[in-house]
């Protein structure tokens, strides 16, 4: 396995950590807290770390797959679900912080789509 792939394999399960902790604590206490945001934060740079590393290891062009697309997809999600996290907590926008898991909640599982299918297309690979 080349070093690249290692280094990305372990980004993405962090980010999986990061962003699954976030999501359901927020659900469970239905209130969204600097301490999500901040995970929400970590599992997006542990994401794009992961996704930057593992289209720098693809020979010549990215084949645009259903993995790839999910990717992407979710990527933008969580980007989004992360900035408008980071704005109910910079201006204490209650409405958002009080309703922040049924946007997260759907987004995190188009994330898993996207996680799921990349280690079945990785162990493929094994």
């Amino acid at each position: 396995m080349p070093p690249i792939i290692f280094y990305s394999v372990i980004s993405i399960c962090l980010a999986l950590v990061f962003y699954t902790i976030a999501v359901w604590w927020n659900f469970r206490v239905k209130q969204l807290t600097k301490a999500h945001v901040a995970l929400f934060c970590c599992g997006l740079v542990t994401d794009v770390a992961a996704t930057s590393g593992m289209a720098a290891s693809v020979q010549g062009k990215i084949t645009w797959d259903f993995h790839t697309i999910s990717g992407y997809t979710a990527l933008v999600l969580m980007t989004l679900v992360t900035i408008s996290g980071l704005y109910a907590i910079i201006k204490d926008h209650a409405g958002i912080r009080n309703n922040f898991h049924r946007a997260s909640v759907p987004v995190w599982c188009v994330w898993m789509v996207s996680w799921i299918t990349g280690v079945m297309l990785g162990l493929q690979k094994v």
